[in-house]
This record gives structure tokens, C-alpha cells and sequence, in this order.
């Protein structure tokens, strides 16, 4: 799987390593269609522009996924980045929603970030 960062406002994004993630989405097993992730960075007005357009809501998000077959595009808001632990809770949120996850309600809300947490820790353990 090939792993991409882009950045598309002057707000960089913190450092992750590529092999770490790369171990642990083949942890999980319904990621193996995926052959490319890219990640973007972009300001407000750019994801309010994609939600918008794709998804009809005329607000900011924090993220927002595309599957786009063996490729998949996460677009990371930068308003939302403070530190690793954000960068890596929106891209693992991301990648869960191209899974199938979902929280509209707060028992899926809760199984989502469940998740996220597990896979956090897991980016951190030594």
C-alpha cells in the first residue's frame, strides 16, 4: 500500500511515519482492496468548497473521505490539527468511513471511536 501526504494550505502536518500506518492498516483485514491513500491537508474554505459539492452540506468538517476503488482521498481540515494524536484520529476516521463505519447514531459513534482509540495506540506503541 503507498501512503501520500499533500498539503494544499501553509499549515504542515505533523510527521507519522509511513511504514508504522503501513503495519497497521495490514492489521485490518477488509483494507486489502486498498492500494493508495492520499492524504490532504486544506484550509476551511477548501473543505467547506468539497463538502459542499459532494456531500451538500454547506459547512467546515473535520474530514471527509473518498473511495475512489483501490485509491482512496482523505481530506484533513487544518483548522482541526493540533498536534500527531489529531493528525492520525482524522486520518484513521477517515479510512474507517471508507470501511463502512459510521456515526450517525451513538452507538456507532461510540464502536468509531473505540476503533480510532485501538488504532491510535497501537501507532504509539513501541
Amino acid at each position: 500500500m503507498k501512503i501520500n501526504f499533500y498539503t494544499l494550505c501553509k499549515k504542515d502536518f505533523p510527521f507519522v511515519s509511513r511504514k508504522k500506518l503501513k503495519e497497521i492498516f495490514k492489521t485490518i483485514k477488509e483494507i486489502k482492496k486498498i492500494k493508495e491513500i492520499n492524504v490532504i491537508v486544506v484550509g476551511e474554505k477548501k473543505i467547506k468548497d468539497i463538502n459542499k459539492k459532494f456531500l451538500r452540506r454547506d459547512r467546515v468538517t473535520d474530514v471527509i473521505s473518498f473511495d475512489l476503488g483501490e485509491i482512496v482521498e482523505i481530506y484533513i481540515c487544518k483548522k482541526f490539527l493540533k498536534n500527531k494524536k489529531d493528525f492520525l484520529k482524522l486520518l484513521f476516521h477517515g479510512v474507517l468511513h471508507i470501511l463502512g463505519f459510521d456515526h450517525k447514531n451513538k452507538k456507532e459513534r461510540e464502536i468509531m471511536e473505540k476503533y480510532e482509540e485501538k488504532l491510535i495506540k497501537k501507532y504509539f506503541e513501541k
